[in-house]
């Protein structure tokens, strides 16, 4: 047998990479997908990362204790986010920015 193969479905390797992936996610969540909204199939990850293809759920099996709590404060923080970009566009906007239809 060859040294370091992973024999089966090891729970505690998987929880090792998912922990793994899932603190890469809360590093840089703009590397990755945020499918959650367009899912068309229960089966396809709520998360992908852009460059690498890896795929994190929610509901994941093997996820760590802390993912839906931080999951919450983020999604708290980027919609603050978007709300404030989606502001400061609209107040940048002056009178000269619209047409006229008259």
């Amino acid at each position: 047998m060859e040294a370091g193969r992973k024999l089966g479905n090891n729970s505690a390797n998987d929880m090792g990479s998912t922990e793994e992936r899932w603190q890469a996610f809360f590093a840089n969540p703009m590397e990755w997908w945020d499918n959650r909204k367009d899912k068309r199939n229960p089966k396809y990850p709520d998360f992908k990362h852009k460059d690498t293809g890896e795929a994190l759920w929610v509901e994941g099996r093997y996820n760590p204790s802390w993912v839906k709590s931080q999951l919450a404060i983020l999604d708290e923080r980027m919609g603050s986010l978007r709300d404030q970009d989606s502001r400061m566009r609209l107040s940048s906007m002056s009178g000269d920015d619209f047409m006229s239809f008259s």
